[in-house]
Formats: structure tokens, C-alpha cells, sequence
């Protein structure tokens, strides 16, 4: 049975998710936290030792419940360029439900904090890492079963894909305009598409001897 503490602090880190992802760090205060939670000040106190920790725990349940949203997704397939497909598929339908508003939460985070405090550069960062591993995992599963080619680069294409796609959603969060997004994952299938042709074998050869030359 879970205890009526417990309850109220999930219901705290809950609550003040989408505040967070609106407002970032410094513009969330002490005082949005109590009138968002309806939580007093000293029942704050007991769950969390300062507002740093209670936002880092409601960073760390934001990634669970988005990580739970893309495995939804990406679990429908089974060949690892569509799981990607689906990846970038599920981003879009995420972001655009949402009219755009907020952005990445945790890139937002980056920008913010990652220069200011070691403790959420290590969990952006390990987030960050987490989505590159899990790409990079299904470029190589694409290698290994003939659907890329061998000299497909994974990690630098594992790193470009999330990094283009950080890119689109900072794009469409100052546009509104889901194009930006949706041009930054037409480029990314586009670069995935190159890696599955003979052409683009020999495209990348030829580059090659005219770099030699």
C-alpha cells in the first residue's frame, strides 16, 4: 500500500511538470511551486530539501513518463530503421499535440542550468546519452542485418540524428511552425536513406578519391 507521504510527493512533482516546462528553472519560484501544489511551505520542506531537488525530481519523472510515451511508440515495430521511424514519428506527434509550446524540456534544461549546476548537467547529459545508446543501438542492429551499409558511421550518425532533432523541436518551439520540425526529420531519413543505397556507397567513395586527389 503506498503511504499518504509518498502520495502527496508524486502529487507535487506531478503538478509541477508542465509549470516547469513552460518556465525552466529561475522563473518557477517557491511561491508558483505552493499556489501550483496547494502544498504549505513546511509539508514542502518534509518531501524535498530545496527547490533544487524538487525540480530535479520532477526533471526525472518527465523523463520516465516520456520514455514510457516513446516505447509505446517504438514497440509496435520490430526492424530497428523503423523503430527509428517511429522515434521520430512519435516526437512530432508529441510536440505538435502540444502546439509547440515549451519545446524539449530537457533541452531547455541544458541551456539554462547545464553551465550552473553539476547535478542536472549529469541528468541532461545522461539523458542525452541515453537517446544517442538507444540510437546508436538500432543503427547497428540495422548493420548487422544487411538494411545499412557497413561502412554506416553509428555513433557519429547516432549523435547528429538526436542533435538534428534537438535542433528542429528549438526551431518550432520559437516558430510555432511545425515545418521546422518536420524539415529537420525529413533530413534525418533522408541521411538514414543514403546509408541503405548502393548509391549512396558510391557517392561516399567517390568522395573519397576526390578528397585523395
Amino acid at each position: 500500500m503506498v503511504s499518504k507521504g509518498t502520495v502527496t510527493k508524486q502529487t507535487i512533482i506531478n503538478r509541477i511538470i508542465e509549470h516547469i516546462h513552460l518556465n525552466g528553472f529561475s522563473e518557477t519560484s517557491l511561491s508558483d511551486i505552493i499556489a501550483i501544489t496547494g502544498v504549505k511551505k513546511g509539508n514542502l520542506y518534509f518531501h524535498f530539501k530545496n527547490k533544487e531537488e524538487l525540480i530535479l525530481e520532477a526533471l526525472k519523472e518527465a523523463h520516465r513518463q516520456y520514455q514510457e510515451y516513446l516505447a509505446a511508440y517504438t514497440a509496435k515495430v520490430s526492424e530497428p530503421l523503423h523503430k527509428i521511424d517511429a522515434m521520430l514519428d512519435a516526437v512530432y506527434t508529441y510536440h505538435k499535440k502540444r502546439k509547440f509550446r515549451g519545446g524539449c524540456i530537457f533541452g531547455n534544461i541544458a541551456l539554462e542550468m547545464a553551465d550552473k549546476n553539476i547535478a542536472y548537467r549529469g541528468f541532461i547529459h545522461d539523458v542525452f546519452q541515453q537517446w544517442i545508446d538507444w540510437t546508436a543501438t538500432q543503427l547497428e542492429a540495422a548493420v548487422a542485418g544487411g538494411q545499412l551499409l557497413a561502412s554506416t558511421p553509428v555513433q557519429e550518425l547516432s549523435h547528429h540524428i538526436i542533435a538534428a532533432l534537438e535542433g528542429g523541436l528549438l526551431l518550432s518551439k520559437v516558430t510555432k511552425n511545425p515545418d521546422d520540425l518536420n524539415a529537420a526529420i525529413r533530413g534525418i531519413k533522408e541521411l538514414l536513406h543514403y546509408y541503405k543505397t548502393n548509391k549512396g556507397l558510391k557517392r561516399r567513395n567517390n568522395a573519397i578519391k576526390t578528397g585523395n586527389n
